[in-house]
């Protein structure tokens, strides 16, 4: 993703809640939305959203009381920052883990 879907998905309201809620331990899908009110479907969206751009990671897994293994996700962002800097936007992530990583820029473009 570029800067600018990447800082759509962070305002995102689903999207901020589940990174927050798992930000201490891990967490199921079924928790974050149960705890959040956010439904099912967009849960689960969001879930694999933030997986495939790293910002949240599979930390193992639990068994429920209908026996079904569930698993769990837990937020890596530290922090976040958003930069817009000679017409380019820019997403800087600090990690729990210390490493930071940078989104690639986006320039809109611009009609005159």
């Amino acid at each position: 993703m570029n800067a600018y879907e990447l800082s759509r998905l962070l305002i995102d309201e689903y999207s901020t809640k589940i990174l927050t809620y798992a930000r201490d331990r891990p967490r199921s899908v079924q928790q974050m939305c149960h705890q959040l009110d956010i439904p099912m479907t967009l849960g689960y969206r969001r879930v694999n959203t933030l997986l495939s751009e790293g910002l949240i990671t599979c930390e193992g897994k639990a068994l429920t009381q209908r026996g079904k293994w569930e698993r769990l996700y837990v937020s890596q962002v530290k922090r976040a920052f958003i930069y817009f800097d000679d017409c380019k936007v820019r997403l800087k992530f600090e990690l729990k883990n210390g490493q930071t990583r940078w989104s690639e820029d986006y320039m809109p473009s611009v009609a005159i």
